[in-house]
């Protein structure tokens, strides 16, 4: 069992529409169901990679519980499914995590799978690489030229 299709980091402007993508395909030729539920994880990627950094037992952060919640369902009978999550008109408050999670009903225990991105919302008017210019510019005030 394994996806032959997954969610992709993306980056976007206020106002686009999106889609992500998720295929699913379950090993075998008996009859299954599959369930694909698409949840939205509200939590900015830095926590993300931070919780996962310091996932030791003991040492928990203080990060804002996550806000999940749930956009869609699709089930199928048969051993493949796929669906794309669409959003239109984008707004800075979809920021955030979105999961694919596939659940294979066939065997006597469900087995869940999932696959997830980072969805990136910049403001309309924001330049295409604010970071990156604020960079150079950092790097260009704080090396003075150099007097002999």
């Amino acid at each position: 069992a394994t996806f032959t299709e997954v969610p992709k980091d993306v980056t976007v402007r206020e106002g686009d529409d999106i889609e992500m993508p998720c295929a699913f395909r379950a090993s075998g030729s008996t009859s299954y169901s599959l369930e694909i539920q698409w949840w939205y994880l509200k939590e900015p990627a830095r926590e993300l990679a931070h919780e996962l950094a310091i996932s030791v037992p003991g040492s928990r952060s203080k990060a804002a519980p996550a806000v999940r919640s749930l956009l869609q369902t699709v089930r199928v009978q048969g051993n493949d499914i796929s669906h794309r999550l669409r959003l239109s008109g984008v707004r800075r408050q979809d920021e955030g995590v979105y999961q694919c999670r596939v659940s294979d009903y066939s065997d006597d225990e469900t087995q869940e799978h999932k696959a997830q991105a980072l969805l990136r919302v910049l403001s309309r008017f924001a330049p295409p690489d604010v970071q990156a210019a604020e960079a150079v510019s950092h790097i260009q005030s704080g090396a003075a030229p150099r007097r002999h």
